[in-house]
């Protein structure tokens, strides 16, 4: 857990156990390919690698598997197979005109008799330039393979059964644990004559395009079409209809003269009333002045 401002998560591949960035740092220095070495139960690789600022690029790969072309019929993983695979990836780097490297092994320490410094002895032997230390290269014995075939041939000696336990994959291929050594010598000859007439430097060309991933083949621009004259429609008059203003609604009051006729009526009623009471008294009032004439 971090305790402080200055801790720093160490890198993915670091804490994995996959990469040792001191190390890389002093090999990317050099500027010297890196001849990179690796490993298996059953197979190994050698790899020369260019280091550039958007990644490594593989110049030259060569694994075990490849020394079936050059008619090697021994296991690909034992030590013999180690040292042809660094023969054979130091031929293909100097065909691809790569004189020198740094050895690269990774995280790994390198021991003395070993696959590592097998592969190391045979890019030596092939024409690379690489610094380092003759006293861990294995014997010729067993780089050559004798003693796997000496191995052999006592074995089968002992007993039937364990010799076929043990070198069961050579009968299948149907070739012979004892003759190792001289497997051993024709598949040098075999590479050396493949470089020697030059076709190797083509062999790696149409093998790197292969390994290539394929880019979608980029389109032609269409060709710009003429440009069309713009279609002119005609011009259609659109009558503008004026709003239908609607009909007013005329509200008609109604006639204030019936209040005046009903108050004329009163009023001729009133009038009537009193001509009539006038009346009745002018009346009266004769017909008391013809009694009192009597």
């Amino acid at each position: 857990m971090a305790k402080s401002a200055s801790y720093h998560v160490p890198f993915r591949r670091r804490r994995e156990g996959k990469t040792n960035f001191r190390r890389r740092k002093r090999l990317l220095r050099s500027d010297k390919p890196r001849m990179i070495v690796r490993r298996s139960n059953k197979h190994v690789r050698v790899s020369i690698v260019g280091a550039k600022v958007i990644g490594d690029e593989t110049l030259v790969d060569a694994t075990s598997q490849h020394l079936k072309e050059y008619g090697w019929k021994g296991a690909t993983g034992n030590l013999p197979s180690a040292y042809l695979t660094g023969y054979l990836a130091g031929k293909y780097a100097l065909a691809v005109g790569v004189k020198e490297a740094i050895l690269d092994i990774g995280i790994n320490s390198i021991r003395k008799a070993t696959r590592v410094s097998a592969m190391l002895a045979g890019a030596i032997a092939a024409g690379i330039d690489i610094p380092h230390n003759p006293s861990v290269f294995p014997e010729e014995d067993r780089y050559t393979g004798k003693h796997i075939a000496d191995f052999a041939a006592k074995l089968k000696k002992d007993g039937a059964k364990k010799y076929d336990q043990q070198f069961s994959d050579y009968k299948k291929r149907s070739a012979k644990p004892e003759s190792l050594p001289t497997y051993f010598k024709a598949t040098i000859k075999a590479i050396d004559a493949e470089f020697a007439s030059g076709s190797m430097k083509a062999k790696l060309k149409n093998r790197t395009k292969k390994n290539k991933l394929p880019t979608s083949p980029k389109k032609k621009p269409a060709k710009k079409a003429a440009a069309k004259k713009p279609v002119t429609k005609p011009k259609t008059t659109t009558t503008a209809k004026k709003p239908t203003a609607k009909p007013k609604t005329t509200t008609t009051k109604k006639p204030t003269t019936t209040k005046k006729a009903t108050s004329t009526t009163k009023k001729a009623s009133t009038t009537a009333k009193k001509s009539s009471s006038s009346a009745g008294k002018t009346t009266a009032k004769k017909g008391t002045t013809t009694k009192s004439k009597k």
